[in-house]
């Protein structure tokens, strides 16, 4: 009986860990499907993706409904779905700290949390800036480390270590590193890029080379209806 107790414990060891470790685990299938969704702001895709998700996936998943239903007037879902993901990241940060693809994601939560609730960038405002860092610090040529450190920069007052240029310049290098990113399980977040490039493109008065950064945006994501909205805005 003694044996087959300690037996049981190990097994209960061994189990637990390999729950930790999957828990992380993103897989490129489901994101993109996630994406998909996303593109074309469906939230009820999104939450029926959702129920067969777990850990990062399931926290991507949340993010892109909170993104998908700001965008179209549902702000209670918004808010309940940014907060859905904000919970499962900061537990897989503390199962995981040196996973550089949870510090980013969470960095981008917190920020959006300001983009939701203003009032709260005080709070939020240091924790997005400290676990970008902390993803910088691990990967800096990370693409979606560099697509969020351009978010931050283009959606940070001035006067608080905005700079739209800084904001090119971080676009420019992660649509770089998506080149060599397509593999990598935890790939989203490039046609997003374009887009944003092309935004701070356009606020410059760069307006061409927006135009062009917006169609880019369309060859990675055929059916992507930010940008398909904004070409045709401008033309």
């Amino acid at each position: 009986m003694r044996h087959l107790t300690t037996k049981t414990l190990i097994n209960s060891v061994i189990l637990s860990s390999v729950l930790t470790v999957s828990s992380v685990y993103a897989g490129q299938v489901e994101i993109d499907q996630i994406e998909q969704a996303v593109s074309v702001l469906n939230v009820a895709e999104l939450k029926n993706i959702a129920k067969n998700l777990e850990g990062y996936d399931l926290a991507l998943a949340n993010y892109r409904i909170a993104l998908s239903a700001n965008l179209t007037k549902q702000d209670d879902k918004a808010g309940d779905a940014l907060d859905e993901s904000m919970s499962q990241l900061e537990l897989l940060n503390k199962q995981q700290p040196s996973n550089v693809e949870v510090k980013a994601l969470l960095a981008q939560v917190y920020g959006y949390k300001i983009a939701l609730n203003p009032i709260k960038g005080m709070y939020y405002g240091p924790k997005a800036q400290n676990m970008l860092a902390q993803a910088e610090e691990l990967d800096p040529n990370n693409p979606r480390v560099l697509l969020i450190k351009g978010i931050s920069a283009a959606n940070t007052p001035t006067i608080f270590g905005g700079s739209e240029e800084e904001a090119l310049l971080a676009f420019g290098q992660a649509i770089s590193a998506y080149e060599d990113d397509q593999y990598s399980n935890y790939h989203w977040g490039f046609a997003e890029a374009y887009t944003w490039r092309g935004i701070i493109n356009y606020k410059l008065d760069n307006k061409t080379s927006a135009l062009a950064d917006w169609q880019q945006a369309l060859v990675v994501e055929p059916s992507y209806g930010w940008a398909k909205s904004l070409i045709e805005k401008v033309q």
